[in-house]
């Protein structure tokens, strides 16, 4: 049964003048006219295989899809499209990923995700994880190493009793840059891979190392509250299973249900629902956490937006659990997401 709360499914997807809605569709490998097939494979994980299916996706509900992977695109939206379908999140520039959802803002086009304010808190983990504590809830604690400056000879105070660490990218998806040896068993491992980083042109995170497995969760937004799909555990063969590169690019062993206490449910729907309350409306994220299955014991990663949703992920694996196919899942999300942008701005007004 389709839970109460799930956006509503569309029979099809219009835009105002009853016509078929017209979607920009934006992707690193998004097909570019004339040529529609699968881009050529450039070592860059599955990429070209997803964003091509997503490109297909979107025609087969009835979109009327205008598709290309270069970013300049967007200057030509306004008037010619009804809606900006983007996973483009990485372009050569600083913070790629408010990109189109800012220009989308400045033009007044109805976009996939969330506001350009919202979606840059997501994106830098710092951020996140202080305004994850703001909202109280539980994270490990950690600190910033930035490119223009070295970290200290010992750990800050808020490290002090941490027995291991693991450090990060600041910026950036799909867990670029980690490996097994991002887990430091000393401070000075830690302080050594955060000025690799930095070496590489990255700022750092480096936090206390949390034990147990990875989890996400994938929720969807809705007009009174989000919905859970469910509560799903990605495979890993790496060193205190954590998600590396690799894995994360090349998916090669896929996801399972999670078998998480009840109570532990009931503290992640809260989670869900105190997100949602500081930070929605969100068309679709995931929050990832690590769990300890011996304590219970849970602290939130991060949170994604925009993130994959391909049909062999967390999204439409919680969403055929409820006999929800993946067409009519990507059916409801665009929907919420034009339903939440109904009325686009039409107080601003743009003076040059």
């Amino acid at each position: 049964m389709i839970p109460k709360t799930f956006p509503r499914i569309p029979e099809k997807l219009s835009n105002e003048h009853g016509e078929p809605l017209r979607v920009l569709y934006l992707a690193p490998y998004a097909p570019d006219g004339p040529d529609f097939s699968v881009k050529p494979y450039k070592g860059n994980g599955g990429y070209p295989q997803y964003h091509h299916s997503i490109f297909r996706l979107l025609q087969s509900i009835g979109c009327e899809v205008y598709s290309c992977s270069k970013p300049y695109a967007i200057l030509q939206a306004k008037g010619n499209v009804d809606y900006v379908f983007s996973l483009l999140n990485r372009i050569p520039i600083e913070n790629p990923e408010i990109f189109i959802s800012s220009y989308c803002e400045f033009a007044r086009i109805p976009y996939l995700g969330a506001p350009p304010n919202i979606r840059a808190m997501a994106e830098d983990k710092w951020l996140m994880k202080l305004t994850f504590k703001g909202l109280e809830l539980p994270v490990a604690p950690g600190m910033t190493v930035s490119k223009l400056s070295s970290p200290p000879s010992d750990p800050p105070r808020q490290l002090t009793h941490a027995k291991r660490f693991f450090v990060k990218k600041r910026f950036g998806a799909a867990s670029d840059c980690i490996t097994e040896a991002n887990i430091a068993d000393s401070w000075q491992v830690a302080a050594d891979c955060a000025r690799t980083l930095n070496g590489q042109g990255h700022d750092a995170l480096i936090e206390e190392f949390c034990p147990g497995s990875d989890y996400t969760v994938p929720v969807v937004g809705g007009l009174s509250e989000p919905t859970i799909l469910g509560f799903v555990k990605p495979r890993s063969d790496k060193r205190e299973g954590i998600l590396t590169g690799d894995l994360k690019l090349h998916d090669h062993l896929g996801y399972e249900w999670a078998n998480l206490p009840d109570q532990v449910q009931r503290q992640i729907h809260e989670d869900v629902m105190t997100v949602w309350r500081g930070l929605g409306p969100i068309d679709y994220f995931r929050l990832d956490y690590r769990i300890d299955p011996a304590t219970g014991a849970r602290r939130l990663i991060e949170m994604n937006i925009c993130c994959y949703i391909g049909k062999s992920g967390p999204f439409a694996m919680g969403a055929e659990k409820y006999g929800i196919s993946h067409g009519k899942l990507m059916k409801a999300i665009l929907q919420y997401s034009l339903d939440r942008q109904s009325n686009f701005r039409t107080h601003s007004r743009c003076i040059i």
